[in-house]
């Protein structure tokens, strides 16, 4: 009986750990129309949210049945199985969640635990059909497979539906009140919000929902007797309210309903997916506690078909343990709302997908992505080619946008789309989601609250030529993480059932400690990340340069900057080249990334500023230009370097002989002798050593070619004849370049200081 107790214990404080992973990245499901709309403050935002998390988290019994039946038949499972069955799960989905969690994704908790409980489910029925098996139990006793196929079914169909009817109302919405709707529209936004809020109050008192529960007496009977009548008159006082506020107070309607959407997402992801967190923990102990109740002695001896009746759905609003645990479930789900720094990656994940204007792209474009944008746009061409001119005319007219509207959007902190979608995706997304917990259908709110988000996208022309092909590649690379969240989920909690069921309880320590080391490291990634991020933000920051001085001072500390790094970065290749070090010569690799990204980031920038500056910094714009460009060029060549020497060393490739050692650290002290100089030069404005820069290149290229002679000799001699050899000789190629762009850049720099400094 004690180790039952251990293994309840360590299923509490999984759940507890897997309420803030799945939090952490359930967040963007009810945050990201706020956020991304900038309606207020995130702290104000975060406050609605949570109350509405904290309401919600009580109306989720209903869902809690998928945890205990919905994916197997538990009355087939003896207790002790099934509790290897949930530690399995729980530990899985921990894993799971927190990688996506770490690099920005937003996934399904829903799939996940579908696919967890699925996959432990048909190890411990392999596992029973194998052994002894008295009662001659089949895997279909056991696996509800057809309603596996029902939820996926079901989820595949709430994408398609999600994005077509987010696509279709929004393209209504935007049509109907344009992106010139400021100060306008009073009457039509009071009536649209009084729709929206009726819709979803409609939804929330349907019979059934867990709200139900709390309407007695007469109040029940008008409700669910006299629904219309209370609809009506609900509409009729949020039509009123919303038209005085607009007419007397001038208030921006959208942004209330926005609020209100946001309040009511939260509160039906609470009441949906709360089961994703703490259902599986729930179910154990409420199977322990009816084992401790029926006098056996062995857990192996209590079949669990005690949930036939509806356990939890009897007990709910009788029992205040079950309104302990809903409550503080929602409390830890507000705090990790608050202090989460995962959740805000993965929210900006999906802000970045729909952000009305293009700019820095984070995903690359895939071939997949290229061949959609192009068919959409014959379609698109077709349609307007045979489409009536009045009617291109129309709609044309409905998406224009005002110098004076996207300025207004660019003074805002950080604007991503504004309200009218903001709006739509709230009300959409919470209307599908009451519509699947009214039916008791667990769905997936994520891909649900995504999709209704990338379609308004679509429909918005937020996805316009310049950014198409990069946004339509990150939302195939979030959808196919659906296919790895379902397919990892069953591997994982298939195998880690099988280690439980064999390794007995001395299996659990050492998993619990793999958890602590995955979860510790992915935190690592994940600051690694974020600190660089928050770098590459305070870059961009300082780019931002009004006139042509504070252009030239940008320019100038920035140069200077990347000079100094690529020299570091530079002087690591090499010493992990004769080292043989492959772990210094993979954060090189890193580094060299991150720099080209800075350099990418930058220049975008740097050239936004440049291009809105008078004709008459032109004479020296030229030069400016250049050195961005060899900026660039730098942290490609340190690419070129880096990459082929970590592949090298990583797959265990000879290494440098002795002569070849002294060779490349020759080298490599007259580069850092080369570059010392430089920086002092540029960081003394000493342009007039420049001649002698190009001397010392002129050494440093003659001794190159001395040492690729060398070599080559070597080679022919027959004592060179190694992938050693070869990556000797493309690295001194690589070095000379690198030596011509920084002399380039220096000189460019110079060009441009001192026409700035004339002018």
């Amino acid at each position: 009986m004690d180790y039952l107790y251990f293994i309840i214990v360590v299923l509490l404080a999984l759940g507890i750990v897997d309420l803030v992973v799945g939090v952490s990245n359930d967040a963007v499901n009810f945050l990201n129309s706020a956020i991304g709309s900038n309606v207020a403050k995130r702290h104000y935002i975060y406050i609605v949210a949570g109350a509405g998390l904290l309401l919600g988290a009580g109306f989720s019994g209903d869902m809690m049945e998928v945890a205990r039946k919905g994916i197997f038949y538990p009355e087939n499972f003896y207790l002790n199985q099934l509790l290897v069955v949930f530690l399995a799960v729980m530990i899985t989905d921990i894993i799971l969640i927190d990688l996506f969690n770490t690099f920005g994704f937003p996934t399904s908790t829903t799939i996940a635990i579908v696919f967890e409980l699925l996959g432990g489910a048909l190890a411990m029925g392999l596992i029973i059909i194998s052994g002894e098996n008295p009662d001659g139990l089949v895997i279909t006793d056991l696996i509800n497979t057809q309603r596996v196929l029902v939820i996926l079914a079901g989820i595949t169909i709430s994408i398609i539906l999600a994005f077509a009817t987010g696509s279709l109302v929004q393209f209504v919405a935007r049509n109907i009140f344009t992106f010139r709707y400021r100060g306008r529209f009073k009457i039509m936004f009071s009536l649209a919000g009084a729709i929206a809020l009726t819709s979803i109050v409609f939804l929330l008192l349907k019979k059934d929902i867990a709200f139900a529960n709390y309407l007695t007496g007469y109040i029940d009977l008008l409700v669910h007797e006299s629904l219309a009548l209370v609809l009506l008159v609900f509409f009729a006082i949020a039509f009123t309210l919303f038209t005085l506020l607009a007419y007397v107070f001038n208030a921006d309607i959208p942004k209330i309903v926005v609020f209100c959407g946001t309040f009511a997402l939260a509160l039906s992801f609470a009441a949906n997916d709360l089961v994703n967190f703490i259902g599986v923990p729930l179910s154990a102990f409420e199977g322990v506690n009816v084992f401790k109740q029926s006098g056996l002695s062995n857990p192996s001896m209590l079949l669990m078909n005690i949930w036939q009746g509806g356990v939890l759905n009897n007990t709910l609003w009788e029992s205040s343990s079950y309104r302990l645990i809903y409550f503080a479930s929602g409390l830890i789900m507000v705090i990790t709302l608050f202090y989460s720094k995962k959740a805000r990656t993965v929210t900006n994940t999906e802000l970045y997908l729909g952000k009305q204007d293009a700019g820095q792209e984070e995903f690359e474009p895939s071939q997949l992505s290229r061949t959609l944008v192009k068919s959409f746009l014959s379609l698109y061409n077709y349609t307007r080619r045979n489409m009536p001119v009045k009617w291109v005319d129309f709609f044309s007219n409905r998406y224009e946008r005002n110098i004076e509207d996207a300025e207004q959007d660019s003074d805002a902190a950080v604007v991503y789309f504004d309200t009218v979608r903001a709006s739509v995706n709230l009300v959409v997304a919470s209307i599908l989601i009451t519509i699947g917990t009214y039916l008791h259908f667990p769905l997936s709110t994520t891909f649900v609250v995504f999709m209704v988000a990338m379609g308004t996208s679509l429909a918005d022309q937020a996805w316009g030529r310049e950014s198409a092909v990069y946004r339509i590649s990150g939302v195939l690379s979030v959808l196919g993480g659906w296919f790895i969240t379902a397919s990892a989920g069953f591997v994982g909690a298939f195998i880690i059932t099988v280690f439980i069921w064999w390794g007995n309880i001395y299996a659990i320590i050492p998993l619990l400690i793999a958890v602590c080391i995955v979860i510790y490291r992915t935190n690592t990634i994940h600051k690694k990340a974020r600190l660089q991020r928050i770098e590459l933000k305070d870059e961009r920051t300082k780019q931002i340069a009004s006139d042509i001085d504070n252009l030239l001072d940008a320019g100038n500390e920035r140069i200077r900057k990347h000079i100094l790094e690529t020299s570091k970065i530079y002087i690591l290749i090499i010493q992990g080249f004769v080292e043989d070090d492959e772990k210094q010569v993979k954060e090189t690799c890193e580094k060299s990334k991150y720099l080209q990204k800075v350099s990418k980031s930058i220049k975008r920038d740097l050239f936004n500023s440049f291009s809105s500056m008078d004709t008459e910094t032109f004479d020296s714009g030229h030069y400016f230009i250049q050195a961005i460009d060899y900026l660039g060029e730098l942290s490609n060549t340190l690419i070129q370097i880096a990459e082929p020497i970590y592949n090298h060393i990583e797959n265990q490739h000879k290494g440098l002989s002795d002569t070849q050692k002294e060779d490349v650290l020759l080298l490599l002290e007259e580069i850092m002798s080369f570059f010392n100089f430089l920086v002092h030069i540029e960081k003394e404005k000493r342009f007039s050593s420049v001649p002698e820069m190009v001397e010392k290149q002129k050494y440093i290229v003659a001794l190159i070619e001395d040492l690729r002679t060398k070599q080559i000799k070597r080679i022919m001699d027959g004592d060179g004849k190694t992938r050693s050899s070869i990556l000797l000789l493309e690295c001194y190629a690589e070095s000379k370049n690198l030596i011509h762009y920084t002399l380039n850049l220096l000189k460019s720099h110079r060009d441009f200081h001192t026409n700035t400094i004339s002018r």
